[in-house]
């Protein structure tokens, strides 16, 4: 089994907390990515659909999602 020299995985150590940092970076500055990861998961967990694949392709693809998670974010009572 190949490993990665000691340079190797300090470089790729490296690259995954450049990552997380841009990643969280990205998710702070988009609120409504938390909103409509967890709009999304209150509805699937609510119908618990047999076919999860069909329910988020149906879900994500809903004409009115874009206004509606807009208008619910506009709600002060939205985020708790």
């Amino acid at each position: 089994m190949d490993s990665l020299t000691e340079d190797q995985q300090k470089a790729l150590n490296t690259t995954k907390m450049e990552m997380r940092i841009g990643n969280e970076i990205y998710i702070r500055e988009h609120k409504e990515l938390k909103f409509l990861v967890s709009h999304f998961m209150s509805k699937i967990l609510k119908e618990k659909p047999s076919d999860t694949i069909a329910f988020a392709a149906t879900y994500f693809t809903t004409p009115g999602l874009e206004d509606a998670i807009k208008e619910e974010m506009g709600n002060p009572n939205t985020f708790g």
